[in-house]
């Protein structure tokens, strides 16, 4: 069984940091064969969600604060694939969704690539966008009121 940490960019030391970005590369770069600027400035002010098995960093995602729209954003959802089908985006999504619940935050946003909009859609995630090309890669905008699940949760 797999464990979360959830850590601040000052908090991740040297090995915790280099794990992240390697996952990260190895999936957002080599696996998907999409050369881009996967470090965009934006982990210093994330919260990172780190899915561990053992010392193995098996998934993660980053949680970014409040932009301008008034949502706070989730996004780099990536898991090894030896791992995948096995729940941890899953786990990883609902402990970043009760995360900012928690924070008093009304509006998330994602961008997601397009073949997995059922899978975001799952927890609420709604298309504001049509779908348009990211570094070469079909992606939609989806955003979810966490109000609304939460009334959903609790019917």
């Amino acid at each position: 069984m797999y464990h979360t940490k959830w850590m601040a960019f000052d908090e991740l030391d040297g090995a915790r940091l280099y794990q992240l970005l390697k996952l990260r590369t190895d999936i957002f770069v080599v696996e998907q064969n999409c050369p881009y600027p996967e470090l965009d400035n934006r982990d210093q002010e994330a919260l990172h969600g780190l899915a561990y098995d053992g010392e193995r960093l098996i998934g993660c995602l980053r949680i970014l604060p409040r932009k301008p729209s008034g949502a706070v954003a989730i996004g780099r959802v990536a898991v090894q694939t030896d791992y995948r089908s096995n729940g941890v985006a899953r786990r990883l999504l609902n402990e970043a969704i009760a995360h900012i619940q928690g924070q008093d935050e009304t509006l998330i946003d994602l961008q997601a690539q397009a073949h997995l909009k059922q899978f975001y859609g799952s927890f609420g995630f709604k298309e504001i966008s049509d779908v348009y090309l990211e570094d070469g890669i079909p992606h939609l905008d989806m955003q979810m009121s966490v109000k609304e699940v939460s009334k959903r949760l609790q019917e």
